[in-house]
C-alpha cells in the first residue's frame, strides 16, 4: 500500500519568480520506467514499473476533482524531483541504479494518465536527482510543480550560452 500526501492548491510561494503551482509525495520506492517489452502478442511493461503506476494512479485519480486548482492548463511548467531509494544491504554504488530520466518518467506519467494536468508537454525545465536514503528515512518520491514565469531560467541560461559562442 502506498501512502501518499499532496497538495494541488497554489501556493503563495515564490521560487525565483516561479510560483507553486502544486506537490507531490510518493510514499513508495521509486521505480525507473521500464521500457516496453515487444512480444507477438503485444507490448508491456516490467511488473514493477506497472505496479508503481497503478498504485500511484490510484492515489491520484482521487486528486482530479481539484486539477484546475494547482496547475492551469496550457501553462510552461518547472519540475523539480527528489527520488530516495532504498539503499541495498551491500553496494559499492553512491548513487542508485537507473537513469535519472526513467526515474522521472513514473511520476510524471502518473500525473498525466491522472488528468492533473493536460499533457507534460508543458514541462519547459526539469531538476532532478536521486539518491539513498539516509538512516531513518522512508524511500519516497518528492515532485514540486511551479508555473514558468515568462523569462524561464532555461532561456536565461540559453541566451547566455550564446552569448559565449558569438564569433563577432
Amino acid at each position: 500500500m502506498m501512502a501518499t500526501t499532496a497538495t494541488t492548491k497554489p501556493s503563495s510561494k515564490v521560487t525565483k519568480g516561479a510560483a507553486l503551482a502544486a506537490s507531490f509525495i510518493f510514499s513508495i520506492d521509486p521505480v525507473p520506467a521500464s521500457r516496453p517489452r515487444v512480444t507477438r502478442w503485444g507490448t508491456y511493461h516490467l511488473k514493477t514499473y506497472k505496479t508503481w503506476l497503478e498504485a500511484a494512479g490510484k492515489y491520484l485519480k482521487g486528486l482530479s476533482h481539484v486539477a484546475g486548482h494547482g496547475i492551469r492548463p496550457d501553462t510552461p511548467l518547472i519540475v523539480v524531483a527528489e527520488f530516495v531509494c532504498r539503499k541495498p544491504k551491500t553496494t559499492k554504488l553512491l548513487t542508485p541504479k537507473g537513469d535519472i530520466d526513467n526515474y522521472l518518467k513514473a511520476p510524471l506519467d502518473a500525473i498525466t494518465h491522472a488528468g492533473l494536468w493536460g499533457d507534460d508537454k508543458w514541462i519547459t525545465t526539469v531538476v532532478a536527482t536521486k539518491r539513498f536514503q539516509e538512516p531513518g528515512e522512508e524511500p519516497h518520491t518528492a515532485l514540486s510543480v511551479y508555473e514558468a514565469p515568462r523569462e524561464s531560467l532555461f532561456n536565461q541560461l540559453t541566451q547566455f550560452i550564446r552569448g559565449i559562442f558569438r564569433c563577432d
